[in-house]
């Protein structure tokens, strides 16, 4: 019989935090939680080659399923992937990938230093990650597979690490008309889909506490873009969001126009007969021609 490899145990040991020996305050540790769920996931997405924006499919979301515990003793938190009894041999080589993405990226907060393969937006989640581990402890041990690999003070690590460099006033800027469809104001994540499928993910928005209203209307975002390898637009920064109405002559348009209408309104021939001939001439000519 085949034997799966366990998945790797990730564990954030939290040195002299503010709850007792062992707890955890409830707004840390659901800070440290979705900041390991934000990295796991764009991780997942980027080691099965899924699209960035838009629920993961399912194959994305067995190998960036995280399980979390705490550990009895001193104040230990506990990561790794769920195990899924029905993994296949194809599985395993991305699995691999994620765990020692994962590790990478905690061993990089912990020295402070943003590796040159690190996106903006993997960049974004581990800046959250940082700065959770900072408000729960001033001291993180960090273990993989039951050996310790680092241990850092939290005060020695910095936000500017992981900040997407601003944009500048020259830089090229898009617009994108679509409907809002995502709008969290916690995690400052929107999105915004078109009308054919496309959807991008708005990080960074400068007016996001004034959207929510918005939600499932047209809006018109301009921002600076990022574009995956293939050309295609995955994320705008710094953006400005307004509300916007459907652009003529997309499937926005729903309303249904009818035949009338149409004919009236393209050129051609008008009802009323035909300037310079009379109604004799008019119907000869018409009868020439075919009609």
């Amino acid at each position: 019989m085949e034997v799966i490899p366990v998945p790797t145990q990730f564990e954030f040991r939290l040195i002299d935090g503010t709850a007792p020996e062992g707890e955890l305050e409830a707004d840390h540790l659901i800070a440290i939680v979705q900041s390991l769920k934000e990295i796991a996931t764009k991780l997942g997405r980027a080691e099965t080659d899924a699209e960035p924006v838009g629920r993961p499919p399912r194959r994305t979301r067995k190998v960036a399923r995280l399980t979390i515990g705490l550990a009895p003793g001193s104040t230990r938190l506990l990561a790794r992937r769920a195990d899924d009894e029905g993994a296949l041999d194809f599985d395993l080589d991305e699995e691999r990938a994620f765990d020692e993405k994962f590790e990478a990226i905690v061993e990089s907060i912990a020295s402070d230093d943003r590796p040159g393969w690190m996106t903006d937006t993997l960049a974004v989640a581990a800046g959250e990650l940082r700065s959770a581990l900072e408000r729960a402890a001033p001291r993180v041990e960090f273990k993989v597979g039951g050996r310790v690999r680092r241990t850092f003070a939290t005060s020695a690590t910095h936000k500017e690490t992981w900040r997407v460099a601003e944009v500048e006033s020259d830089v090229e800027t898009v617009a994108f008309v679509g409907r809002l469809r995502v709008v969290n104001l916690d995690t400052h994540r929107l999105q915004v889909t078109d009308d054919v499928g496309n959807k991008v993910a708005l990080p960074n928005v400068a007016n996001d506490e004034n959207v929510g209203s918005l939600l499932g209307q047209y809006v018109a975002v301009v921002g600076a873009p990022e574009w995956d390898q293939k050309g295609r637009l995955l994320q705008l920064h710094e953006a400005v969001i307004e509300a916007a109405e459907p652009i003529p002559g997309t499937m926005g348009s729903r309303a249904v126009v009818s035949l009338e209408d149409i004919l009236t309104s393209s050129p051609g021939a008008q009802p009323g007969g035909i300037p310079g001939l009379t109604s004799d001439e008019a119907e000869a000519y018409l009868k020439a021609i075919g009609l």
